[in-house]
């Protein structure tokens, strides 16, 4: 029986060194990995902003910047700028580290808590009787020394390891030698366990709050990333409305070159007599109508410019308004193939917004698993088990402590139940109308991406077609043009004719750039719809 008295001190030990570092809540969450082949090119939270890491060949030259009439811009440089000037994303880039704090705040609930106490305390009273000796006072002093770690356990319990340290000081006659200690130094080291059994018991419960921190850190990843997509989109149909508009304009003065060319030829036919005055009239009337439309396109053009600064926001100041951007990037037709049901897979595979609402509704399961738990009565098993040694030099009461042969130990269950419950009740109706909000809304969500994706894989092939039926248009007014003019030289048809069939020409090559642009825009909202954006622009969060 000794010997197992001798043994208790090194299981106390032994167990408090076991229950003060639980496993499973001291690991980060790794970051996802690339995918095979993929280049580099990443968009990084960074304390608060969103980083954009760029190979050489792709950081945009320096000489453009240093042009203070031009700036040449490419389709990739703009793209990249946007994302590291853009303010909606430095704004959003905020939002992952925040919630990157949020997950160590709630891992820190089971981090240990250790105290030292040190106090000190004399008493002087009075006493009837001669106990206290010829003085008739009774002093007492106290020394105290005492340190403690406590620590949430993940199954729903606590512990507490306590060690204290007591010096006595009395002029009491029982205390004095040789019949007692005086002073005397005595040590108490105690485990107390306290471990719930229904209410709040099991991991589940216990770590909820940090995997609703985790999906949450998720949710603004995801948030971000559905911003740096509508940024790179916006980007995209920014580029090719100034594409557009520079092409429409140089469409616009072709027109009117040929206008004041026809006025040219009308003047020259009625000085030699084979025209009427009425004819060089309608020319002139024709110049002064594509003039506006000149005027008009140029100012297409200034807008769009400064659509594309607003979004890529290249930090230069007010340099920045009065220059002209050139594209370097002319929209290209190739024809993709895209099929529908794959692009719904990959939409829900990849969209932001449905990965939102998966995680959201993961922490409303969370929640109601936490509401279920609370629906029970709270039955706590508290126990301790001590050690203590008592003696009248310091270091040797550790001798009796360690000994063994002084030990304690207590046991109870403690049951709480509030009558009628209510207050838990209505939180568990409330987290179960939440999570089925929740899982409508995710139903609800799915259905919008599949109507959206399918819409945009028929715009694709709508525009297909229209770029090939406005490319045989404009042919077709080409030669029209082409031979009316040749009429008009033989004099076998009239000014009207040939005007008429300018403005169908210039019609024809505006609506053909404009089915070029429009197409490659809605490549750039088709990856949008279906999530892919980043992954597109060869760009990795």
């Amino acid at each position: 029986m000794t010997a197992f008295r001798g043994k208790i001190c090194w299981w106390m030990v032994v167990v408090a060194l076991l229950v003060m570092y639980p496993a499973g809540f001291a690991g980060a969450a790794d970051g996802p990995s690339l995918a095979p082949g993929q280049t580099r090119v990443a968009a990084s939270v960074n304390f608060g902003r969103l980083v954009v890491q760029a190979t050489p060949q792709e950081v945009p030259p320096s000489g453009g910047l240093a042009d203070v009439g031009e700036l040449r811009l490419s389709l990739r440089e703009a793209v990249l700028q946007a994302l590291k000037n853009n303010l909606d994303i430095a704004v959003a880039g905020y939002n992952p580290k925040i919630a990157t704090e949020d997950v160590i705040i709630q891992k820190a609930v089971f981090d240990p808590v250790f105290s030292l106490t040190a106090d000190a305390n004399r008493t002087v009273t009075p006493v009837a009787t001669a106990l206290a000796g010829a003085t008739n006072k009774s002093k007492i002093e106290n020394r105290d020394l005492n340190a403690s770690l406590t620590q949430k356990l993940p199954i729903g319990g606590s512990y507490t390891l306590s060690l204290t340290n007591n010096r006595l000081d009395t002029n009491s006659q029982f205390a004095q030698p040789p019949n007692g200690i005086n002073p005397s130094y005595k040590t108490f080291l105690t485990l107390s366990i306290t471990q719930d059994l229904l209410k709040n018991f099991g991991v589940d419960v216990s770590t909820a709050p940090i995997k609703i921190a985790r999906n949450n850190q998720a949710i603004s990843v995801s948030q971000l990333r559905l911003q740096a997509n509508q940024v790179i989109t916006n980007v995209h149909n920014a580029y090719w409305n100034l594409v557009f508009a520079i092409e429409n304009l140089e469409v616009q003065r072709r027109s009117l070159r040929l206008a004041r060319e026809l006025e040219e030829l009308n003047k020259a036919r009625v000085r030699a007599g084979i025209a009427a005055p009425v004819e060089v009239t309608q020319a002139e009337a024709q110049a002064a109508a594509q003039l506006q439309n000149v005027i008009l396109a140029e100012k297409a053009v200034k807008d769009a410019e400064d659509q594309i600064k607003l979004i890529v926001n290249i930090p230069d100041g007010e340099k920045m308004w009065a220059r002209s951007i050139i594209p370097a990037d002319r929209p290209p037709f190739e024809v993709v193939r895209v099929e529908t049901d794959p692009s719904i897979q990959e939409a829900l595979a990849k969209r932001p917004e449905y990965a939102e609402a998966k995680l959201t509704m993961q922490n409303n399961d969370l929640n109601l698993r936490v509401a279920r738990s609370q629906l029970l009565p709270s039955l706590q098993l508290q126990g301790n088990v001590g050690l203590n040694g008592l003696n009248d030099t310091v270091g040797s009461d550790y001798s009796r402590l360690t000994s063994g042969d002084f030990t304690s130990w207590s046991a109870a269950l403690v049951l709480q139940y509030p009558l009628g419950n209510r207050s838990a009740r209505s939180a568990f109706v409330q987290a179960r109308l939440t999570r089925d909000q929740s899982s409508t809304a995710l139903l609800n969500l799915k259905r919008q991406i599949i109507s959206q994706v399918r819409e945009a894989v028929r715009r694709i092939e709508a525009d297909v077609r229209r770029v090939e039926a406005t490319r045989a248009a404009r042919a077709l007014a080409e030669e029209q043009l082409r031979v009316e003019q040749k009429r008009l030289e033989a004099g076998v048809t009239t000014t009207f004719n040939v005007l008429s069939f300018q403005r169908d020409l210039a019609a024809a090559q505006a609506s053909e750039i404009q089915a070029i642009t429009t197409y490659n825009q809605d490549l750039a909202n088709l990856e949008l719809v279906k999530g892919t954006v980043l992954e597109k622009n060869q760009l990795e969060l």
